[in-house]
């Protein structure tokens, strides 16, 4: 009874996580907008690292007992969440404009549907062929919510120019590295707790690196160092960890589920932030979203039904 409690709370934690990263994308932006991409990123890692490992610390998980997790965890896990970071805070922070960063964020959403895909291989689930057919539903829904609306329209995305591509790359990078890193977490994260806060040490240390070769001059204002701290404890410190603990023991397949509307409630956040209109499509896409969130339940096992043997 006690371990089904702990399940719900971790999922619940997840869901928290979910809705505190709606908001990411408008931060992330705006941040960059004022302190630079790599400064106000290195920034808010680093101290949502600090914050985290205090956190833990005070919890009795010192960092010296999280250098003891498995290494393939803390190497694996670790240069993932690393790399994601410095590929999806580039991603937002280099798009040319806002509408583009909104339409650029696309990309990196593909990792709800990457994420239950990737479970098959991952974690051994057995998966029907429907399950190719609501990862299309849901990918469906996402472009209407995020394309659909004038603000978003390729021939915009276009008159970007070249400026557009490595944005596109590197989002769509971060999308399938966090779907590998949900999924990895769940196989080699063991213990009952993690090491993000050291993640997020690292990933401020490979920001600041970067930042150390390019210049950009910080315009400090009271809404930017309010919004760096929003950044740097909720999605940062906060929500990570809340995500990590959900895949490590929450009901990991009914999280890949939900986070399909994440694409929306993001979308939403950050055109109401940003101050960009939204059309009607955002029904069309949910219901599209749902639609696939369900399919994709039907065509996967439930946890603890690997397809051969046991989880590694």
């Amino acid at each position: 009874m006690a371990a089904k409690g702990t399940r719900a709370w971790a999922t619940i934690g997840s869901v928290a996580a979910l809705a505190i990263w709606s908001s990411s994308l408008a931060l992330v932006r705006s941040v960059s907008e004022s302190l630079g991409t790599l400064t106000g990123t290195a920034l808010a890692s680093g101290a949502g690292g600090l914050v985290g490992l205090a956190a833990a610390w005070a919890r009795g998980h010192p960092p010296w007992a999280m250098l003891r997790l498995p290494r393939r965890y803390l190497l694996g896990c670790g240069g993932i969440f690393t790399a994601y970071m410095l590929c999806y805070y580039a991603a937002i922070g280099w798009a040319p404009n806002r509408s583009t960063a909104i339409a650029v964020n696309l990309l990196n959403y593909l990792w709800p549907a990457l994420t239950v895909v990737l479970s098959v291989p991952i974690l051994h689930r057995r998966a029907r062929w429907t399950l190719a057919l609501g990862c299309v539903l849901a990918v469906a829904g996402t472009v209407i919510v995020v394309l659909g609306s004038g603000q978003f329209r390729w021939d915009s995305i276009r008159r970007a120019g070249p400026g557009i591509l490595a944005p596109l790359a590197l989002a769509l990078a971060a999308g399938v590295l966090w779907a590998l890193y949900s999924n990895l977490v769940k196989r080699w994260g063991r213990s009952g707790y993690g090491a993000i806060p050291l993640f997020l040490l690292a990933s401020a240390g490979a920001l600041a690196l970067l930042r150390l070769k390019g210049a950009e001059e910080p315009a400090w204002s009271g809404r930017a160092v309010l919004e760096l701290c929003i950044l740097a404890v909720f999605p940062a410190a906060i929500a990570y960890t809340l995500w990590e603990n959900g895949m490590r023991r929450g009901n990991h397949l009914l999280l890949s589920l939900i986070s399909y509307s994440l694409p929306i409630t993001s979308t939403a956040f950050a055109a109401a932030y940003l101050r960009f209109p939204l059309g009607g499509n955002l029904i069309i896409g949910c219901l599209l979203i749902t639609a696939g969130a369900l399919v994709c339940k039907y065509s996967l096992t439930e946890e603890g039904e690997p397809a051969s043997g046991t989880e590694n």
